[in-house]
């Protein structure tokens, strides 16, 4: 989070009529609950429980969230359900105490932070055989190693399961050609699991010829562990697609 941004503080006008009923001093807060998450306080009137007044120049928008004091203690979130900004013609803003005009806003109740069961992407919650084949190069900092070791232990497990000497691009299309697949990796039925063994047939021969031939023949070098990581990832999909294949030789 920036953290200019999370202090910043406006002060716009409103109009006096609404100046005089009160006003609280509350917190927009927009991107609420991620990494980009801004707050700018501002000062509102609150009419009731269902809407609220503010300046129109504050930087509301519909979907922001909006903390303020709750009666009971402490403060409490609103989500701007529905904002309105009503414009004050230039002749009458003297009057006004200088106000451009206002942002009605109606309240709907603040969703809870969804938060995912996974939060980030992890080496140790991949695939056994991926552990295996690559978390002791990837934590020595040599990823592109990780990266074909992991790979080489997918192609490796292909040959074994379908008992053939031949390897790379020629091996899946061998293992996971989809009118006749030596291993079935769909989860699906009909329609849906052929166009899941043809998609998994190209994510078997794009990893072989994208990833697997390149690192190995080392015209890749990358040093970047988010990049091998998700690499990783992949290979760890394609290993527990192979876990379906192989239940289902046995």
């Amino acid at each position: 989070m920036s953290e200019a941004l999370s202090s910043v503080t406006s002060m716009a006008p409103l109009p006096d009529l609404i100046r005089s009923a009160g006003l609280t001093r509350v917190t927009i807060i927009k991107n609420h609950g991620t990494d980009d998450e801004e707050r700018v306080e501002v000062e509102a009137q609150l009419l009731n429980s269902k809407e609220a007044y503010f300046a129109i120049e504050d930087p509301l928008d519909e979907g922001d969230h909006v903390e303020m004091p709750d009666h009971r203690g402490g403060t409490t979130v609103k989500i701007a359900a529905k904002v309105m900004q009503h414009y004050m013609p230039v002749n009458m803003r003297g009057g006004f105490g200088g106000s451009n005009g206002m942002t009605e806003v109606r309240w709907g109740e603040a969703e809870p932070v969804r938060r995912a069961p996974v939060r980030r992407l992890d080496l140790q919650r991949l695939h056994p055989q991926v552990i295996s084949a690559a978390s002791a190069l990837f934590a020595d900092r040599q990823y592109d190693s990780a990266v074909t070791e992991a790979m080489k232990s997918v192609e490796v497990r292909v040959r074994d399961l379908i008992r053939l000497s031949i390897s790379g691009a020629a091996l899946m299309q061998e293992a996971f050609k989809p009118k006749e697949p030596r291993l079935d990796v769909a989860v699906e039925t009909g329609r849906s699991g052929d166009d899941e063994r043809e998609g998994y047939f190209y994510l078997f021969r794009g990893a072989m010829v994208g990833i697997r031939n390149p690192k190995a023949h080392e015209l890749s070098r990358s040093d970047d562990p988010d990049e091998a990581l998700e690499m990783l990832a992949l290979a760890s999909l394609l290993h527990r697609r192979l876990d379906i294949a192989e239940e289902r030789l046995d």
